[in-house]
């Protein structure tokens, strides 16, 4: 049973309807899952404690209110860009991704909840005209020096990068800094609400 309460943890209290469209998408995922592999079986077990409550750990940073137009890059299974789209309906959220089995299904998604507020972007990003958003987000896609390189274009001048990174991602900044000199970067950990310890970090570009 999905459990909403843990969501306070990230300080979101999602209305009743909201909740309802989450476990609508919980339902469709795992039956699409079934016959088409958007992530792995055992993952499908921790499905809203491991990537719904970590597509929402965005919340934890406290300039994301101010974001209205956000990328998502590699979406995947839709995290977090559909995970967004659900929650946060005042965002317009483009979800990204260059592998069709992905988007048909973020497609499926878009129109079983009626989600005015998501723009499917089948495509490599760096083939795609800019798109003027003021946050890029991605997650589990590659290293901060490639998603960087790819996607900058898309970003409108004072918007702001953030990648969801595991603990380790020290080395990843170290190197990005190493070529671009004057970059700053924010970090937010967080734990994942599992039974093993597993650590994570927002990783915001200033």
């Amino acid at each position: 049973m999905t459990d909403f309460e843990i969501l306070k943890n990230l300080n979101i209290n999602l209305p009743f309807e909201i909740q309802k469209d989450l476990l609508k998408w919980e339902e469709l995922f795992l039956n699409y899952n079934s016959h088409t592999n958007l992530m792995s079986k055992n993952d499908t077990k921790v499905l809203f404690e491991k990537h719904v409550y970590d597509s929402l750990a965005i919340n934890l940073w406290e300039d994301f209110k101010n974001h209205k137009n956000i990328l998502d890059i590699g979406t995947g299974g839709g995290f977090p860009g559909v995970i967004l789209a659900i929650c946060f309906r005042d965002k317009k959220i483009i979800a990204n991704d260059s592998r069709i089995k992905k988007i048909n299904f973020i497609k499926e998604i878009k129109e079983s909840l009626k989600l005015d507020n998501l723009e499917v972007l089948y495509s490599r990003i760096e083939d795609v005209e800019p798109l003027n958003a003021d946050l890029i987000v991605s997650r589990a896609v590659g290293k901060i020096s490639d998603i960087y390189e790819l996607s900058k274009k898309h970003l409108k001048k004072g918007g702001r990068f953030l990648i969801y990174k595991s603990k380790t991602v020290q080395n990843e900044i170290d190197e990005f800094k190493k070529k671009y000199k004057n970059v700053e970067f924010q970090t937010i950990p967080y734990e994942l609400p599992l039974d093993e310890n597993f650590e994570r970090k927002l990783v915001i570009m200033l």
